[in-house]
Parts: C-alpha cells; structure tokens; sequence
C-alpha cells in the first residue's frame, strides 16, 4: 500500500472546493448532494494513478481522469465513445467511517478502491498511521512482502508484537491486500514484468507499484 500524494491545493475541481470550504468554514454538515461525486471520484484517480489506494489493483482507464476533463473548476461527462464515466471498478471509500455522517465530503477522508473490497471490508476504521496520504507514511515502515507467497506481512523489524498482530489484522480484514483475487492477481502481474525484464521486452508498471518495487530490488541484490 504506496503513499499517495492528495495535494488539496492543486485539485482540478475548484467548483467541489469551493462548495465544501462553505460548509466548512461555517462547521456545517455537509448536504446529502451526488453534484460533485464524480469530480472527486476522478480527482482520486489522479492521485491514485488508476489502482486501488489499498491494493493498488487496477481499477480506473487513464481516459476517464484526463485533466482535459476538467472544464472550469467542473468534471465533464462527454468523453469519448469507448468510455463513460462509470466504466471503472471502484467505490469511495471512507477512511474514517465516523466521519461520514457530518463530513461526507472531506477531500483528506476519501479514497477509491475496489469494489469487490469495498463491498466485503468492515466498517471498522483503518489503524491512523496507515493512512496512505499521511506526511510521514512510508509502506516499507510498516511492511514486509513475501516473494515466495505474494503476501503482504507486518515488517519484521517492529518489535512490538501487539503492533505487528494489529498490521496483520489490517492486511487481512480491513485492508484485504492478501484478498486471494487480489494477490492472484499481483503475482501474474509480477512474474510477468520479471520474465519481460529477462528477455528485454518492453513493459508497463500500471498497478502494484509496492510489492513489484520491491520485488524487483531484492532481485538486483
């Protein structure tokens, strides 16, 4: 699970920003409103680079977050033929679940990721520190990867066993970065760029950038 940069500043939908800094700045509760669920939907992909901010499984073609979409602070539909702006795979999720009922929109509590994972993850707050937008969060922190299973594990430098069990229930029943899809997935997806690396065929990191960094230092090593 990589850090994400969320830059607040530099976001493309001025018109969402605006609408929420009013209820903010007045420390309203935000409208029951869908306006502008797209724009921050496709704002997080930009961030996210199209993957899951958890599992970092590929979720969102880049066509559908193009900044040219972008017209005047406004997220627009009318993009090309082959895609609409519901041809993704993922689900806003709620970092901070208590903060739904009076900040539904906050940019810094919002993420997208898969749907199939949003649909079976509790509603149980991720630990604070593993909040992938954090300054100071760093995967290789607080993770381990093992090359052999393709599993995601609590790095073994931490001394503290309760801390390290507390990771490993996040990796398994919040996080599901061992979802069996999911590491499927991420072990064809990394076996594949190793054996193109080995011939000198041309390849593309789109997804898994975590675990496949890795993978792929320890085997320069």
């Amino acid at each position: 699970m990589r850090k994400i940069d969320k830059n607040y500043d530099t976001l493309l939908s001025t018109k969402y920003k605006t609408w929420v800094e009013k209820y903010e700045s007045k420390n309203i509760e935000h409208p029951d409103s869908r306006t502008y669920y797209d724009d921050l939907a496709m704002e997080l992909y930009k961030c996210q680079q199209g993957v899951c901010a958890y599992t970092e499984r590929w979720i969102c073609p880049k066509e559908l977050y193009d900044s040219v979409l972008w017209v005047n602070g406004k997220y627009v539909s009318n993009i090309s033929a082959e895609y609409r702006r519901v041809d993704h795979a993922g689900e806003m999720d709620h970092f901070d679940p208590n903060l739904k009922k009076d900040k539904y929109w906050l940019w810094s509590n919002l993420f997208m990721i898969d749907a199939k994972i949003n649909g079976i993850k509790s509603n149980e707050q991720p630990l604070e520190f593993l909040k992938p937008d954090l300054e100071e969060y760093s995967p290789k922190k607080y993770f381990d990867y093992d090359e052999e299973t393709h599993r995601f594990i609590p790095n073994t430098d931490i001394g503290d066993d309760k801390i390290r069990d507390e990771i490993q229930r996040m990796i398994d029943h919040v996080l599901f970065l061992n979802h069996g899809v999911v590491r499927k997935d991420r072990e064809n997806f990394i076996n594949d760029i190793k054996l193109k690396q080995k011939y000198n065929t041309p390849y593309k990191v789109d997804r898994f950038f975590t675990a496949l960094s890795w993978c792929l230092e320890n085997n320069s090593q």
